[in-house]
């Protein structure tokens, strides 16, 4: 699934970059690219552009239009059995009928109808991508409903985007699923670009297994938050990481006492399981902190850390050396972070 990574950059000329100081953030200029991405959309023509009841001719449709993605879709995503067999027709009929999931489509289709702003914007982090990446090709991508079962899929050339988990939880659907509010409140598509990019880059730049301590935790999520920098730099930082306002201000204000915790308690090193959940997995809140804390706020501070270390970096650009240095120690000390 995961390609290998192609040999690291040498020096970039400054021709290839923009930074813009009005914005503080850095620019990767896409002037010249002629990447574009369409996105395939596999939920209108599996709910609309097919009859009621699938036919052979209906399945060949898809199966020449969507390919490998066809697959992913029946075996791995909906679960109607190999693609080939006979049977799965059959399921893959029951899953269209059903009257929920029926009903969910036709939401989905309709508060998605138009998806070009989507489009533009992946378009837009592709190009970057590709001009930090000139030798990784870009993903194919498709979007598609599974009655709330996935996000974001990832596989090999493939790029999927579940847009029912993107409702904005209208018509109450994520309420009556039980779904918790932290995670209710990035259920909304301005989350689906940043939420399918990160995917992305962390299936293409996978953690090391050399060293699993808080500390290389902290600094892996901290790479793939900066690659999001540099590919969406028009992106707010709280949609990035997923965090309210609020939230984004409680670990601004906060995040010297959150440093000297993990510091004063020796997290930074310890590989126990339990210990890096609670401050890397996702959460409404950090357990053993004040009402108010968000989860993850390893991330956050991993995140800081790798932009502090590639402040420091003759070329910031360089993603494929940022990924390639596994020295989560080294990153720390150079990056002379102090919150």
């Amino acid at each position: 699934m995961i390609r290998n990574i192609s040999s690291p950059f040498k020096i970039l000329t400054i021709a290839l970059f923009i930074v813009s100081c009005e914005s503080g953030r850095r620019q990767v200029d896409i002037t010249n690219s002629k990447v574009s991405v369409e996105m395939a959309r596999m939920e209108i023509d599996l709910f609309e552009n097919t009859n009621e009841t699938l036919n052979e001719e209906d399945i060949a449709f898809l199966r020449n239009k969507y390919g490998n993605f066809y697959r992913l879709y029946v075996e791995g995503i909906i679960g109607a059995g190999r693609a080939e067999d006979s049977a799965t027709t059959y399921y893959l009929n029951h899953f269209k009928n059903d009257q929920t999931v029926k009903e969910v489509a036709a939401l989905t289709i309709t508060s998605f109808s138009d998806v070009e702003h989507l489009t533009l914007e992946f378009s837009d982090a592709w190009k970057r991508y590709h001009v930090l990446f000139p030798e990784k090709p870009i993903p194919a991508m498709y979007s598609f409903i599974s009655a709330f079962s996935y996000t974001i899929v990832v596989d090999d050339s493939i790029l999927g985007i579940g847009l029912d988990m993107y409702l904005s939880n209208q018509d109450g659907y994520y309420d009556r699923l039980g779904i918790p509010l932290y995670k209710k409140q990035r259920m909304r598509p301005e989350y689906i670009v940043s939420d399918a990019i990160k995917s992305w880059m962390g299936t293409e730049f996978e953690m090391s297994s050399e060293n699993e301590d808080l500390l290389s935790y902290m600094i892996y999520h901290g790479k793939l938050l900066y690659a999001l920098d540099l590919l969406l730099p028009d992106t707010p930082d709280s949609i990035k990481i997923s965090y309210s306002d609020k939230q984004m201000d409680w670990m601004e204000e906060n995040s010297v006492d959150m440093w000297f915790h993990f510091a004063e308690n020796d997290l930074f090193y310890t590989k126990d399981a339990k210990q890096i959940q609670k401050f890397m997995g996702e959460a409404p809140f950090t357990p053993g902190f004040p009402e108010g804390s968000p989860g993850m706020p390893g991330r956050w501070l991993g995140w800081q850390i790798v932009r502090k270390y590639m402040d420091q970096s003759e070329n910031p650009f360089d993603l494929v050396g940022l990924f390639n240095e596994k020295d989560a120690q080294k990153i720390l000390m150079q990056s002379k972070y102090k919150p």
